[in-house]
């Protein structure tokens, strides 16, 4: 049995359908269980790291558990539920981290370390910016108003489409060999936001734009738009630092490694999700 926790998430909706197809027993963590849906055959539980008797539970006959650590979640409660794995038994432990967590002063390197230190079989996987932002945290900004706003100039990022990490996740899941490994995950090519919104408008078949904003525009994009309160904004805009640092512009080869393919390109997400984005 595998336990995929968050897994309501990006990554998590990709990796339970994959590991079922990959022919895995897969268990299913939400803290939210009766509003989830999973294909059939999935063992779905409720997991929360804020509750421990959850967590005992929920690991319960799993030996892999793929572990996306959320930003509530402190250090204590994080260690708790690794004890937690180790003492049923769990043979492996695949932390979802991120691009340039190893550098550390932040909570996926906290994160790392903890798993590090935990007597467990590890691997960590660090994805780059998800191509999915796109077709969530803007999707009202492009689809109402042909537009998207991000700190981050003319810089570029390496994007990856969730559904490839979740491939490599599958990979290093099922797969011996990736003990005490860590993978920096991105997809094929660089970017600037400026190729992003070419992408988008080729998809969509109307001009789409990229606005280069400081902080304060980006906090007024997105409260205008409607898709987050002023203070989710100011969050998320304090995580675009790298960006402008250019340390989230290298490509990889760590995802073809792994599954053999160098990842969906951004110009196949927007056409794949146009969906998202029709009025």
């Amino acid at each position: 049995m595998i336990l995929v926790t968050a897994a309501t998430g990006n990554v998590g909706r990709e990796l339970v359908p994959q590991l079922l197809q990959a022919g895995q027993q897969v268990r299913a963590g939400t803290r939210h269980p009766d509003a989830a849906s999973f294909p059939q055959g999935t063992d779905v539980v409720r997991l929360d790291f804020g509750d421990p008797g959850s967590v005992r539970a929920a690991v319960q006959g799993v030996r892999a558990v793929y572990l996306i650590v959320p930003e509530t979640v402190d250090t204590d409660a994080l260690t708790g539920s690794l004890k937690a794995m180790r003492d049923a038994g769990v043979g492996r432990v695949v932390l979802q981290s991120g691009f340039g967590a190893q550098d550390g002063g932040n909570p996926l390197g906290d994160a790392e370390d903890a798993v590090r230190a935990s007597g467990l079989a590890w691997t960590i996987l660090r994805p780059n910016w998800f191509m999915q932002n796109y077709n969530q945290m803007f999707r009202k900004g492009v689809r109402d108003r042909d537009e998207f706003a991000e700190p981050t100039g003319t810089h570029r990022t390496s994007f990856i489409d969730a559904r490839d990490i979740a491939a490599a996740a599958t990979a290093t899941l099922t797969q011996a060999g990736h003990e005490g490994h860590a993978y920096d995950l991105t997809g094929p090519e660089s970017l600037d936001r400026a190729a992003v919104a070419e992408a988008l408008s080729a998809a969509l078949g109307r001009h789409i734009t990229y606005s280069a904003v400081d902080d304060d525009g980006f906090v007024a994009f997105m409260t205008g738009t409607g898709e987050s309160d002023e203070e989710e904004a100011r969050g998320i805009a304090s995580i675009y630092a790298p960006i402008r640092a250019d340390r989230t512009a290298d490509v990889t080869p760590d995802l073809k490694r792994l599954t053999g393919r160098a990842g969906f390109t951004v110009h196949e997400f927007a056409q794949h999700y146009r969906h998202d984005w029709e009025r």
